[in-house]
């Protein structure tokens, strides 16, 4: 049976890890787009900034290494942690020194650091909760990493952003680094439990890739994680853009983001974790698929100028309400179906997650150059509807096989 390890110091340094890792990331990839759109960059451009996100698609590829170091520490974390987190505040800290409009390449170059150890930190942080968390909490857990990337959003590409306007780029940047450096510090005082997760080292290799996805439902669950991301992540991906577009200033929309949507995806979150705890988690998911296919229609409310502060909350509020019930059904899922090595099977499998997810939120920034930001919304409402179907279809079945 897997104990658990769950106390209030461990629910704050998870939390912390959580949050941290995407604050300094969330700004460098959505914040500056705002920035550079306010500048004069082209969509199509932006778009491809936008896909520098994909650094944290690839981490699976190193995942095996942190799993053999791991192994070698006897299980332990708190090291391997501490040396990650302390180069993530020294990468970000590095930016305050060039400037956002006439450094573009160094900008891109730091994006492209700060995402791979922001991603080696959740490598790492994913079996330090997998340690941590028994099955049962594991919807608890997912909460956590919800509401911690919400949070990340939050002062990433929300506060910061608002911020910038007013303290200037150098100033906005040292606090990211400063926040960033609390996490150090809770982790420097963990007291990490010596239990050791079982790894199978026969299973520590890059064979794991293609054998992983062997059996029918693992492909069936494959699938799932490339149609589910879709939908949310288009309607995110065009947010930022859209809002500048229609005419909304930096502090505006860092206030509207920031503020008033990441309250409600926090709160959706928590949300989504009692309802796992009352109700089957593919039924969790049918919810959330029917709640995306309405709620992201209300973008075209924005698109078409309808200036009212509550249709305009809940428009923007609707992409943080997607993402925060998602991840916690999602990751505990995901940790449903870890057989032999924690951080690279979880990895693996977010991994797939994650690259449809960016690969949809560039698509949809660079498409609607062509066709118009409504098309895209409509395209988002449209991939959540098949994914639902797609639920109700194969995952019903699958879940009942794996009972």
């Amino acid at each position: 049976m897997h104990k658990s390890y769950l106390t209030k110091q461990t629910t704050l340094l998870l939390g912390s890890l959580y949050t941290t890792q995407f604050v300094g990331f969330s700004f460098f990839s959505v914040a500056i787009i705002a920035i550079w759109r306010k500048s004069g960059m082209q969509l199509e451009q932006l778009g491809l900034v936008s896909m520098l996100s994909f650094v944290w698609v690839i981490k699976f590829f190193w995942a095996p290494w942190v799993d053999r170091y791991i192994q070698k520490c006897n299980g332990n974390y708190k090291n391997f942690l501490l040396i990650v987190q302390s180069l993530l505040v020294c990468s970000i800290a590095f930016v305050s020194f060039f400037d956002v409009i006439d450094d573009k390449a160094i900008i891109i170059f730091s994006l492209i650091l700060i995402g791979l150890i922001s991603a080696t930190q959740d490598i790492a942080a994913e079996g330090l909760a997998y340690k941590i968390l028994k099955k049962s909490e594991r919807g608890f857990g997912g909460t956590l990493k919800s509401i911690g990337g919400i949070l990340g959003y939050i002062i990433g590409a929300g506060i910061a952003l608002s911020l910038y306007e007013n303290i200037g780029w150098s100033a906005t940047i040292l606090m990211l680094a400063t926040l960033t450096a609390i996490t150090l510090m809770q982790m420097f005082f963990y007291q990490e439990h010596t239990s050791k997760v079982e790894i199978h080292s026969e299973s520590i290799s890059w064979k794991i890739f293609y054998r992983f996805w062997n059996t029918k439902d693992k492909k069936i669950w494959l699938l799932f994680l490339i149609l589910f991301p879709i939908g949310m992540s288009m309607a995110s991906g065009i947010l930022v853009p859209l809002l500048v577009d229609v005419g909304w200033n930096l502090e505006k929309i860092g206030f509207i983001k920031g503020v008033i949507g990441s309250v409600l995806g926090i709160l959706s979150a928590i949300v989504s974790g009692w309802l796992l705890k009352h109700y089957s988690r593919i039924n969790v998911l049918i919810g959330i698929c029917l709640f995306e296919t309405i709620s992201l229609l209300l973008l075209l409310f924005i698109y078409y100028g309808y200036d009212n502060i509550i249709i305009n909350s809940l428009a923007i509020g609707s992409v943080f309400i997607s993402y925060g019930t998602s991840m916690p059904i999602v990751s505990a899922l995901i940790m449903d179906q870890i057989e032999k090595s924690p951080t690279t099977e979880y990895a693996l499998q977010f991994a797939i997650y994650m690259f449809l997810g960016v690969l949809a939120s560039g698509s949809g920034v660079s498409l609607s150059g062509v066709f118009g930001y409504n098309t895209m919304i409509i395209m988002s409402s449209l991939f959540s509807f098949i994914t639902m179907i797609y639920v109700l279809l194969f995952l019903k079945e699958f879940e009942h096989e794996r009972d």
